[in-house]
């Protein structure tokens, strides 16, 4: 599995959504279980899949499908490799 696909997955179980989900158009408080309570579960869950630490003060920064790769990236992780 690579890592956008781990990502995917990442997100589906962190939220508790469908496996259908359109995923990109993910949103904080605008995606109904991505309120603050899902947030904090998914960072858990994010931190678990690709083992990093996401800081305090970046979390707010992940607040979209997009944003999260992009803090992934910025920590390390290779969406590159399909």
């Amino acid at each position: 599995m690579n890592n956008i696909e781990k990502y995917r997955n990442a997100l589906i179980q962190g939220l508790d959504l469908d496996q259908d989900a359109v995923l990109e158009e993910l949103k904080l408080n605008v995606t109904k279980e991505w309120d603050s309570i899902g947030h904090m579960g998914l960072i858990a869950e994010i931190e678990d899949v690709f083992d990093v630490e996401i800081d305090y003060d970046i979390i707010t920064e992940f607040n979209s499908y997009q944003s999260g790769i992009d803090l992934l990236e910025r920590l390390g992780v290779d969406f590159n490799n399909a």
